[in-house]
């Protein structure tokens, strides 16, 4: 309720303000707690997109708030929103932007958000201006991963660059997906940049699918992940680096299992007969039964995916 729409003007009130105590002005829905006495307030409300929020833009929403008293407030702003102001933004995400040139650029101030009241409250604020909200822009993660087939062990590289997806799922049962992301994993580095847009801070299992290895989880517990910053993960030092040590040792890397063709979540001999009748077929280009990444469905894919059938591998989650 209490929402207002408009690409210009703003509401505004006048009041004069002396020690406010979660004081919602006017019921403007800035929510002022300070200790010292601010004088003649004014306080607009505006709902004109704010851009320049740290690459990204604002919810419909904005206050500027002037005091006649503006320093060493030590005060407490509890910003309230609307969903339907959001935006597009990420709500658990949202914190709180100070600009003190109207908009023309802003910095970031943190808050705690509750989803439930529709709140972003900030304590410690020395004075006020405009304030909005949004999500600190989405930075490119860094995954590095080495499939068993496709690396060759003589040259240090993968045979192929090749696609796979990410997923960041929730580190408590039932582990729902949170966001995904796909990217292409270089042949050199051995790394992919994935952008995760939508997941907010918090502690995330990366799921890793690929067409044709083994889904692979990251290590117990999850990754603490801040929205704004990046997420680096780097699964081919040690085994320890994936769900229940679900990896394997080749050359000097530690490997995606490979051969689960069909995606079962385990690799059997249904996968080793796919991969066999496209070997006497002489398959060739990109297909999912070209294990080793050369383009050519022949007895090396047989083989690898064949050892790890009799080794009984297959996916480890929580």
């Amino acid at each position: 309720g209490n929402t207002v729409t408009g690409s210009s003007g703003y509401i505004t009130t006048t009041r004069s303000i002396n020690a406010p105590s979660a004081f919602n002005v006017g019921g403007l829905g800035a929510v002022l707690t300070s200790a010292v006495n601010l004088g003649s307030t004014e306080i607009r409300r505006g709902h004109e997109v704010q851009n320049g929020l740290n690459g990204n833009t604002s919810i419909l929403r904005y206050y500027d708030i002037t005091p006649t008293l503006n320093s060493g407030l030590n005060a407490t702003l509890v910003y309230k929103y609307d969903d339907s102001e959001l935006n597009g933004e990420v709500e658990a995400a949202l914190t709180l932007f100070k600009s003190t040139n109207t908009g023309s650029t802003w910095t970031v101030q943190g808050g705690t958000v509750n989803t439930s009241a529709n709140t972003i409250t900030l304590t410690g604020i020395g004075g006020f201006s405009r304030w909005s909200a949004g999500a600190p822009a989405s930075v490119a993660s860094t995954l590095k991963l080495v499939l068993e087939g496709f690396y060759n062990t003589s040259s240090g590289r993968l045979n192929m660059r090749d696609t796979v997806r990410a997923y960041l799922r929730n580190s408590t049962t039932p582990f729902a997906v949170v966001d995904s992301a796909k990217s292409i994993i270089d042949s050199v580095t051995f790394n992919g940049t994935f952008l995760f847009a939508n997941a907010p801070t918090g502690t995330y299992y990366i799921q890793i699918k690929h067409r044709n290895a083994l889904e692979t989880w990251s290590k117990t517990g999850g990754e603490s992940y801040t929205l704004g910053s990046a997420l680096n993960y780097d699964f081919t030092t040690d085994s320890s680096k994936a769900y229940q040590n679900n990896m394997k040792k080749t050359g000097t890397k530690w490997a995606f299992y490979e051969g689960d063709v069909n995606q079962e979540g385990n690799v059997d001999l249904s996968d080793v007969l796919l991969i066999y009748n496209n070997s006497t077929a002489f398959l060739t280009g990109y297909v999912k039964t070209d294990v080793n990444g050369d383009r050519i469905t022949d007895l090396t894919d047989v083989i690898i995916a064949y050892n790890n059938s009799v080794a009984f591998v297959s996916k480890k989650n929580p």
